[in-house]
């Protein structure tokens, strides 16, 4: 997990009410614990993966090293089909049948005890004039990618098809899948794990899209108006 720190910068046109000042911030640093927590499991099941076929590898090559001198010493044929249908795929199978299920997974974690003390969201900066901006230091990719979000999420403003709650949840999906280069590349990491479409969309739905849908809607009540790059 990279905790290169970097900080944010984002526009305000309002304060808003106390109520609405907590909850932006409690919605801020929801999207940034998730994303950090997103990249930490895949991260996480990406090395358990590999370990595991770590260990089945050097089993497998043991086990081949015994049937090669077997073979040696008897008047067995050494088949090379028989030998890769019985080991290699048995070996891919196995690894592949322990895949921890997602969704029970992410039911599970405890967001707050993942993100580290020294990658924890921290407020650097605040301008209360209007209008002003809020400043924030933390982990690179979590702020990177809610920076990339709230980029997209402004330009689709501008497009009135989004008219269905419906829709605009899907086109989150879709627009972090095409754009979200950090998101993007953990999803095809899933995918190479083993995880199926439908798999990935739930898991990412509910750990990634639905907090940073939240963080969007602060963006609908002028709370966050862009991002200020110094």
């Amino acid at each position: 997990m990279a905790t290169e720190i970097t900080s944010l910068r984002i526009k305000a046109q309002r304060l808003g009410t106390v109520s609405e000042v907590t909850t932006f911030l409690t919605d801020l640093e929801t999207a940034y614990n998730s994303l950090y927590v997103f990249d930490f499991l895949v991260d996480t099941l990406s090395y358990d993966r590999a370990r595991k076929l770590k260990q089945v590898d050097e089993r497998f090559h043991r086990v081949r090293r015994n049937w090669k001198e077997f073979s040696n010493h008897t008047d067995y044929h050494f088949d090379q089909f028989i030998y890769r249908m019985l080991f290699e795929e048995y070996a891919y199978n196995r690894v592949k049948d322990t895949l921890p299920n997602l969704l029970e997974l992410q039911s599970k974690i405890d967001i707050e005890k993942i993100v580290l003390p020294s990658d924890r969201l921290i407020i650097s900066k605040v301008n209360i004039q209007s209008p002003g901006f809020w400043e924030v230091l933390g982990s690179l990719n979590p702020l990177q990618q809610i920076r990339e979000y709230i980029k997209d999420r402004h330009e689709r403003k501008k497009d009135e098809k989004y008219r269905s709650r419906q829709e605009e949840e899907i086109g989150e999906l879709e627009i972090q899948e095409r754009k979200g280069r950090i998101v993007n590349q953990r999803i095809e990491t899933l995918k190479e794990l083993g995880y199926s479409n439908a798999e990935i969309r739930q898991f990412a739905t509910a750990i990634v899209i639905q907090p940073l849908i939240r963080l969007g809607n602060h963006q609908d009540n002028g709370q966050i108006e862009g991002l200020d790059e110094q």
